[in-house]
């Protein structure tokens, strides 16, 4: 199976299948927890998105997410393939 992600990952698909699967599974509990702190960033950040630099915080933080939540899919996805 082939998974090309739409965001820059600093691992293939490939390398993610060869992974430990506790070493997957460590890394999508730090992923999703990130994930929460972020969400929650943005939240407070709202209230700021008339200032220029805080609007670019914003999309900057929205890019991560999307990246963050593709890698989740990427090692979720890896450890199905293992079997």
């Amino acid at each position: 199976m082939e998974f090309t992600p739409c965001h820059p990952q600093p691992f293939t698909f490939q390398q993610a299948i060869s992974f430990d699967p506790e070493v997957s599974a460590d890394e999508i509990s730090r992923l999703q927890n990130s994930i929460s702190h972020l969400k929650r960033t943005q939240e407070e950040l709202q209230e700021y998105a008339d200032d220029p630099d805080i609007a670019q915080a914003i999309k900057e933080n929205n890019q991560t997410l999307a990246s963050q939540d593709e890698r989740i899919f990427m090692l979720k996805l890896a450890l199905t393939q293992r079997g």
